[in-house]
């Protein structure tokens, strides 16, 4: 493990001092990009992942935290078309979204920069409580990169890694947790293994906050270990946005963690379930 940690040492060091914390809140914002941008990347993305987005009429009209599983590994493109239908369906104009993301999403080059003007932040539970209390909507993935490297076999399964967080931040500010489930993301590349393993190995887990280091198979790069920017497979997203969550409602002012969180992984498993049914053969439908 040590000369695995030294032969590491320097790379991931130089690494570390690239992925510094970026502007929070909306700073990073483009309101300007997105309206100029939002047509011709809303209709790239009806064309190439026959993306569909359902539900936006449950969100009610309040502070909201949307809390979604993740897919499709460094490029994440159900989180793109979600952001473009959101805008969309609301307009620019209306409450503005900001979407928590992996310090590694927000800092890669094109893919970070088009996240950051449509309102990607590196992931902070401050940050995050100060958007909602200021009025805004908040996107949360707290499966983080264990979901969106999940192996193949677990394309259609809600993996949170026990990660409650999503509930105390919703909870302390008193706003209702949105579900959004989204299928079609983990097609677009191939993952083969867990990964969980190789990262505790390779120390990226308390490093670089990397949980999942596994083998992936994507146009251009091959077999690869872990991700990097790919030419995504032209798989059909599916998106469904189901209805509001209320914990303080349901669970009272002091929750049962394990409970609320057995809860909404549940409501959300059996919703993503449904909407898999929909995809007879994978990539294709």
């Amino acid at each position: 493990m040590a000369e695995w940690a030294s032969l590491l040492g320097e790379p991931v060091a130089a690494v570390r001092r690239a992925l510094t914390p970026g502007p929070g809140g909306l700073e990073g914002r483009d309101p300007e990009f997105i309206r100029e941008m939002l047509p011709r990347f809303w209709l790239a993305a009806r064309l190439y992942f026959r993306a569909e987005v359902n539900g936006f009429d449950n969100v009610p009209d309040e502070p909201v935290l949307f809390v979604g599983n993740h897919s499709g590994g460094a490029d994440i493109p159900d989180t793109f078309v979600f952001l473009l239908g959101y805008h969309t369906y609301f307009t620019v104009e209306g409450r503005p979204l900001v979407g928590l993301a992996h310090k590694i999403v927000t800092r890669m080059p094109v893919v970070g920069d088009f996240a950051r003007k449509f309102g990607m932040v590196q992931a902070d539970m401050d940050t995050a409580a100060e958007l909602l209390r200021g009025g805004a909507n908040v996107l949360v993935y707290p499966g983080g990169d264990v979901e969106a490297l999940r192996p193949w076999r677990d394309r259609n399964r809600i993996v949170f890694d026990g990660r409650k967080g999503f509930l105390r931040l919703a909870h302390a500010n008193g706003v209702k947790i949105v579900p959004v489930v989204a299928t079609g993301g983990q097609e677009t590349f191939y993952v083969f293994n867990d990964g969980r393993k190789t990262a505790k190995l390779l120390r990226f887990d308390k490093l670089l906050r990397v949980k999942s280091v596994p083998v992936s198979l994507s146009v251009p790069w091959g077999l690869l270990p872990a991700d990097l920017p790919h030419i995504p497979l032209p798989a059909k997203i599916r998106i469904q946005v189901l209805e509001p969550i209320d914990l303080q409602e349901r669970f009272g002012d002091d929750p049962d963690w394990d409970e609320a969180y057995e809860y909404v992984t549940s409501v959300m498993q059996v919703a993503l379930s449904r909407l898999a049914t929909k995809s007879v053969i994978p990539v294709v439908s």
